[in-house]
């Protein structure tokens, strides 16, 4: 019988470590496709992620140029807003008889007479006159 187990042996040993070697490859090449099948996924959403960064990037400069283009024309509407504060500041320091029409035909339309007109604004009668002609002769869209 120790004959027959030391024959047989070796081949017994071998049997089992082949058998064994079958096992661990097999267990090696699911485990390679699942690692494959997720480092796909992997690759996919790499793309999709560089893909919508470049998309985000093109928006964000387009709106940094737009942003700098509306900045750019507020200082200008800025500054033209203050020239023409300055010129209205100047023209009305220049025209103090211009204050006085304006204050008579705010005063004709609400209602004044010659009377009031001369009075109130140092006016002509003739100059009163024209006013509430004038008022009364303007279309209602017109008037202030």
């Amino acid at each position: 019988m120790d004959i027959i187990l030391q024959q047989w042996l070796p081949v017994v040993i071998s049997g089992l470590i082949a058998i064994t070697a079958a096992v661990l490859i097999n267990r090696e090449r699911q485990a390679r496709k699942a690692l494959e099948v997720k480092f796909s996924a992997i690759e996919k959403v790499l793309k999709n992620n560089r893909l919508q960064h470049e998309s985000l990037t093109k928006q964000f400069n387009e709106l940094r140029t737009g942003s700098l283009g509306m900045s750019n024309k507020l200082v200008d509407m800025v500054e033209q807003l203050e020239r023409i504060e300055e010129r209205q500041n100047e023209i009305a320091m220049n025209d103090s008889g211009g204050r006085l029409y304006s204050r008579a035909s705010k005063m004709v339309e609400l209602g004044a007479d010659v009377n009031e007109l001369m009075k109130e604004c140092d006016l002509p009668k003739a100059e009163a006159e024209l006013l509430l002609s004038l008022q009364k002769s303007m279309p209602q869209h017109y008037r202030r």
